[in-house]
């Protein structure tokens, strides 16, 4: 198993959970509400759908995040349609799939 499918595996996991909220509108009130632990962003995201994500986490706590994947993907690891943001809001869950995408972005830059 990949990195990346682990990766996808823990979403999913966390998804099926009720630890995972994605789109843009379920995550922009999960970050007001103080609830996420890990951002997730794809790379294929629209400019306006990450202007308003990135909009609505300015000036809160920092949130671990990073650029992952395709919607396709993510959203398919969640059981929707194509998701091109999604939020874990379980610290576990977060820690788990932070260290497997910190790896996959060591591997990128090498």
């Amino acid at each position: 198993m990949t990195d990346k499918e682990r990766a996808y595996g823990m979403i999913g996991l966390a998804a099926r959970a009720g630890k995972a909220v994605s789109g843009s509108d379920a995550v922009t009130g999960a970050v007001r509400a103080g609830n996420v632990k890990l951002l997730i962003i794809t790379k294929d995201i629209s400019g306006n759908s990450l202007d308003k994500v990135l909009r609505n986490i300015t000036g809160t706590d920092e949130i671990p995040c990073y650029s992952f994947g395709s919607s396709d993907e993510l959203g398919d690891a969640l059981g929707k349609p194509a998701r091109a943001v999604a939020a874990i809001t379980d610290k576990s869950f977060a820690d788990g799939i932070s260290a497997i995408l910190e790896k996959i972005n060591e591997e990128e830059d090498t």
